[in-house]
């Protein structure tokens, strides 16, 4: 068989690489997330029960290791090489498997309506899960200005573009008007009995729920920090959460600064000159994400991450329409200030 065969492309491309140079902690994260997601459809393949055990089985981890071959200037770029050819289960080449599946996964995922042939790719639904959450941890965030592409040297890339998390966060955990999600830092595991316990800060008590057994390495992870469980919640007489009866989907609390790139509203764009790193906070009292932005006095709290950089947007966009566009005659010193810094920020873009 032909080397090329064993080997795919990863380039990354935008505001993250800078004169030729990236940082290791992107780079580390995406290349270790590549490759749990490598591992991860390897055992789904093979239909492992992952209730076994959390560790990834040794045959696997060799037969699947992926390799650096070379780097590209320019963008970032790299060619990965799988494994040489190895047997298992009912894979002559479990290698040359899993790369064709995780190739097929991303060129997917470029396509939001194309995402209900995953139930094909990947027809266990626990592994689908777990292979997606790995794929959105190494993605770009909604607002950041970089992407990364994904495919066969010589051939055009898959892209993973800003935003795939909370496409996929969307997707795992589909609207409901019972689910409820409660927030909080996680403080007792009991592994035999699949069950844990967090702290609810507004109630000042530990609430209890079950967990699936794909979820527990994850979970393990987290022990004593915040994660948000979403899911049907059995309120007290008081309407206070008391306990979680249906888990749908358990994540941790992303405080990583907001990257904005660009404003998007309705149907307008403003790219931004340089890229916006904003920190974040999260008040597990109120159970809500917030964020100032003193210098276009942006005041902003929200349920959820992406509804922050929603308002954020909107708030944005209409300081610059009503200040940035402003007349001068019109307005007070404060306005004037308001509008220079808003239009020293801005690029304006066409609609889109």
């Amino acid at each position: 068989m032909c080397m090329d065969d064993r080997r795919f492309q990863i380039k990354i491309e935008g505001a993250v690489v800078r004169e030729d140079r990236i940082s290791f902690s992107l780079l580390s994260q995406l290349l270790k997330g590549i490759q749990e997601t490598v591992y991860t459809l390897a055992l789904a393949g093979l239909q492992y029960d992952y209730r076994q055990r959390i560790r990834v089985p040794r045959e696997v981890q060799t037969a699947c290791a992926l390799y650096r071959v070379l780097e590209e200037k320019g963008s970032y770029a790299l060619t990965v090489e799988m494994a040489p050819a190895q047997s298992l289960g009912d894979f002559p080449d479990i290698g040359i498997y899993v790369k064709d599946t995780y190739l097929e996964v991303i060129r997917i995922l470029e396509t939001e309506n194309l995402w209900n042939k995953l139930n094909e790719v990947i027809p266990d639904s626990s592994y689908r899960r777990k292979v997606l959450r790995s794929i959105a941890a190494y993605s770009p965030k909604s607002g950041e200005r970089w992407h990364i592409g994904i495919g066969q040297p010589d051939c055009r890339l898959s892209t993973l573009n800003p935003g795939l998390p909370q496409s996929i966060h969307k997707f795992l955990i589909p609207p409901a008007t019972e689910t409820m999600v409660v927030s909080g830092e996680l403080v007792q595991l009991h592994l035999d009995e699949k069950k844990l316990g967090i702290y609810y800060a507004p109630a000042k008590k530990v609430i209890h729920c079950s967990y699936e057994p794909e979820l527990e390495d994850y979970i393990v992870a987290c022990l004593r920090e915040i994660i948000q469980v979403y899911g049907q919640v059995q309120l007290d007489n008081r309407g206070v959460p008391d306990k979680i009866v249906d888990v749908i989907e358990i994540e941790s609390l992303d405080l990583s600064p907001l990257k904005i790139g660009y404003i998007l509203f309705e149907n307008n764009r403003l790219q931004l000159k340089d890229e916006l790193s904003i920190s974040i906070d999260y008040d597990l009292e109120n159970q809500e994400f917030s964020l100032e932005y003193p210098i276009l006095n942006i005041s902003i709290g929200a349920q959820s991450r992406q509804a922050m950089l929603d308002e954020f947007y909107a708030d944005f966009y209409w300081i610059w329409l009503e200040y940035g566009r402003g007349d001068d005659a019109l307005m007070s010193n404060d306005a004037r200030q308001l509008k220079a810094h808003v239009n020293e920020m801005v690029v304006e873009a066409p609609g889109i």
